[in-house]
């Protein structure tokens, strides 16, 4: 079963990622904030043997308390230069999303479909 760890502080918005991941076969765990997000992965990450992603994709939103998307996603990419990150966004012009680090990472734009996120997700995720 393929994880996916998110961080999303609006509630409803998190609840939302959980139902939809979690009827497509996804374990999700989910975090309220940037800093839970990144606590609950180093956790995770110092679990692993060879130091491989502890996910197979994180989805972070971008604004977030305590430390906002592009921060959490520098963070993880300075443990782990190998996993995979999604950000959903509002803001996908962003100057912090123009950082050399995270221009590779894929950006989503909130508002979107259900569907658009699925897509995106299973081509992130393929081998």
């Amino acid at each position: 079963m393929l994880k996916i760890l998110v961080a999303e502080d609006e509630p409803e918005i998190l609840r939302l990622y959980k139902l939809l991941l979690e009827d497509e076969g996804y374990q999700v765990f989910t975090t309220i904030d940037g800093q839970d997000c990144l606590d609950r992965y180093k956790i995770e990450f110092e679990k692993t043997k060879e130091k491989s992603p502890p996910f197979d994709l994180v989805l972070l939103d971008h604004r977030m308390p305590k430390k906002d998307g592009a921060e959490v996603a520098i963070e993880i990419l300075a443990l782990c230069p190998t996993q995979r990150l999604l950000m959903v966004t509002v803001f996908a012009g962003h100057h912090d999303l123009q950082v050399e680090k995270l221009k590779k990472m894929e950006k989503l734009e909130k508002p979107f479909d259900p569907d658009e996120l699925l897509t995106t997700i299973s081509k992130l995720l393929r081998p």
